[in-house]
């Protein structure tokens, strides 16, 4: 009776032991000595499960705003996870803390210089945006991309000034972010500038799919009516548009959210919407062809290996048209010429095969890589999703 009890236990303890050896997801605090703000700035940055053991896989980056509520990047963070399925991202948190002996506050990073309104009637008087950009454009995404896995996606997410932030530079400065979530952006500032700014968007300049999301609480009936102008501006803009050529922009509102409680409603209508945006617009393809040899390791001899994924010499998703030679009785071999970056699976012919391999969690996500490592690709089946059980 004593050993059946003591071999239960360790039944019950050994999937809980094999958790507590696997990396798990992390946030690493960075500090980052800026030259262009003259202040020392804090990023916090989410990488997810696996991320280090999974070493060829890159990731898409989401920039998240005013994180010195801390809560922000780790409701971020957090509701990805229920909300993206499979699909996993790099998360950087980017605080916009006070500095007191210098009189520099949050609303210097997300104000420009007024151009239509005086100074001395505006909402700070050391509007900063525009070197606040730079700080991200120039310090803050070639740190992250040199020092972590990317892939050249990036979205951004804001809240009230520092969705106006976001927003302006989805409009202005179109080739860094492919999309962001603004919940309830201030569309009033500088007498409407963002809001007359939109409805000057060129639909067809951008030389990639966008994705703009749009939210609003009951400010706009409340003490921020003049935000309402604003946003009704752009309502009334949008509604005359008929085809909106590379941008998806929705809008929703939120009128039994105060200004602070909508970001959990906002932020997961926007996640959710922009799963959808991520999964209709793959990849775009560098014009450069590499010749890359696939090295998959099986856990049966007598497997075979198909590799899919998302173009012509990769199969076009189809999974049993691409298969692997067979090297040895565990190895599985073929070379091809294909554009980066490559999202793909290994398979043994059907979706219902799909293989568990060290590049990928339980979740069975995609492969992506962005750039090649060696002109070689290994990859090890740890178990086919068919023989799992």
């Amino acid at each position: 009776m004593k050993n059946k009890f003591n071999l239960t236990i360790l039944l019950l303890i050994f999937p809980f032991l094999q958790i507590l050896g696997q990396d798990i997801a992390a946030i690493e605090k960075l500090e980052i000595n800026s030259k262009i703000l003259n202040q020392q700035r804090t990023l916090f940055v989410y990488t997810p499960w696996n991320y280090s053991e999974r070493d060829l896989v890159s990731f898409d980056v989401i920039y998240v705003f005013d994180v010195q509520h801390r809560e922000i990047s780790d409701l971020v963070h957090s509701s990805l996870s229920f909300l993206m399925g499979s699909k996993k991202f790099i998360v950087v948190g980017i605080p916009s803390l006070q500095y007191n002996d210098t009189n520099y506050y949050r609303n210097d990073d997300f104000l420009p210089k007024p151009i239509n309104v005086k100074l001395e009637d505006y909402l700070t008087q050391n509007p900063n945006a525009e070197n606040f950009w730079k700080f991200v454009d120039e310090e803050v995404i070639p740190l992250i991309e040199t020092k972590y896995r990317t892939t050249d996606r990036r979205f951004a997410i804001g809240h009230s000034l520092s969705a106006s932030f976001v927003l302006d530079k989805v409009i202005n400065e179109a080739e860094v972010f492919k999309g962001c979530i603004a919940i309830s952006p201030n569309l009033a500032y500088d007498n409407y500038r963002l809001a007359n700014d939109f409805i000057k968007i060129d639909f067809n300049k951008s030389s990639e799919k966008k994705f703009i999301y749009i939210s609003q609480s009951n400010e706009l009936t409340t003490w921020a009516k003049p935000w309402g102008i604003g946003y009704s501006k752009i309502i009334s803009f949008l509604d005359t548009i008929e085809d909106f050529g590379k941008y998806t922009i929705l809008t929703k509102e939120f009128p039994e959210n105060e200004h602070w409680n909508t970001y959990l409603p906002s932020l997961i209508s926007g996640l959710t919407l922009l799963k959808s945006f991520i999964e209709e617009n793959i990849y775009t393809l560098n014009g450069n062809f590499q010749e890359i040899t696939f090295k998959i390791i099986v856990p049966d001899k007598n497997d075979d290996a198909y590799i899919v994924g998302n173009q012509l010499n990769l199969g076009n998703w189809e999974p049993s048209k691409i298969k692997l030679e067979r090297v040895s009785d565990f190895e599985r071999e073929i070379k091809l010429s294909v554009q980066f970056p490559i999202e793909f699976k290994i398979t043994r012919g059907t979706w219902n095969s799909v293989a568990f391999t060290d590049q990928t969690t339980n979740d069975g996500e995609n492969i992506v890589i962005y750039k090649s490592i060696n002109n070689q690709i290994n990859l090890k089946v740890n178990v086919w999703n068919d023989r799992q059980y």
